[in-house]
């Protein structure tokens, strides 16, 4: 499947810093990651991003749903999603970031597929378990011993199964199979060029029906349903935080009738473009054209 050649959404993009020259990885506290962790404009990465709070107040809102910021709480945000805080006091924490070429193996069945929940509350021995693997990390990370590139990957696998099982464990959090994630993060990728549910089918190696079935057991949907969600999604990042008109937003989604996206858009939104434009904006204070 080609990459998309539509040139990037025009949403903050972050350059991040990685100290000890370790790349594509970097952990430490909100301040030693960077100002951008607490940023209050919507942004997003092209790196995989592990957050965990232990206090501060607030609202931290991804892809325009609102979390209320408690203690030991864990986001995992992926390449592409749009996050940012809102009324927040004191952000403590750490931030985890990592490239998908970092992991041990593939991230399918890892990671959250792309349009799950972003996150996972801890409670009892579930902090200690986790707060537990995330110090083995930065004390890797800042002691620099021989072969502690292997043990940072070995360490994040660990991590990242044990986020799947808690995960897994929540009633609200569905279990995904590496071909639903490959899937999903394909739509993500290519969804301003693909959407035929038989195209993606193929290039993950299933049947569409066999698609369907995985989808449908993992996500409670089906195929169709994420592709539109995808595109309605990009959207609505658009109508946001640019100042494109409709019709341009439907140009660059490739839609051909500009009222054709709107009804789309109405139909996956539950309200016009122009509207959602207009109340996203004065919900969240979002600043134009950043």
């Amino acid at each position: 499947m080609a990459r998309s050649s539509t040139p990037p959404l025009p949403l903050h993009e972050i350059e991040v810093p990685v100290p000890n020259g370790l790349s594509p990885f970097a952990i430490g506290t909100f301040d030693e990651i960077g100002s951008f962790t607490r940023a209050r404009f919507p942004h997003r990465h092209d790196f995989y991003e592990i957050l965990y709070l232990t206090g501060g107040g607030g609202v931290h809102v991804v892809d325009f749903e609102p979390y209320d910021i408690e203690p030991h709480s864990v986001y995992v945000l992926a390449p592409g999603q749009v996050h940012f805080w809102k009324d927040t006091e004191l952000i403590v924490g750490r931030v985890l970031i990592f490239a998908e070429e970092f992991l041990l193996v593939h991230p399918g069945g890892l990671l959250p597929a792309p349009g799950g929940s972003p996150l996972l509350r801890l409670t009892g021995d579930q902090v200690d378990l986790v707060a537990g693997i995330l110090d083995d990390i930065d004390h890797e990370y800042r002691t620099r011993q021989p072969g502690y590139a292997t043990m940072l990957q070995a360490h994040l696998h660990i991590l990242l199964v044990q986020i799947q099982r808690l995960r897994q464990a929540h009633p609200t959090v569905a279990a995904s199979s590496s071909i639903v994630w490959r899937f999903t993060r394909l739509v993500t990728k290519h969804v301003l060029t693909e959407r035929s549910v038989a195209a993606y089918a193929e290039h993950v190696g299933v049947t569409p029906g066999h698609l369907t079935d995985l989808v449908r057991a993992a996500m409670g949907t089906t195929p169709g349903a994420v592709i539109r969600a995808a595109l309605a999604l990009e959207a609505k990042r658009l109508l946001a935080q640019t100042e494109l008109t409709i019709a341009q937003i439907a140009h660059r989604l490739t839609f051909e009738d500009p009222s054709y996206f709107g009804r789309f858009f109405k139909r996956e939104a539950g309200t016009s473009p122009g509207d959602f434009r207009r109340e996203i904006r004065e919900k969240y204070q979002i600043a134009r054209d950043r």
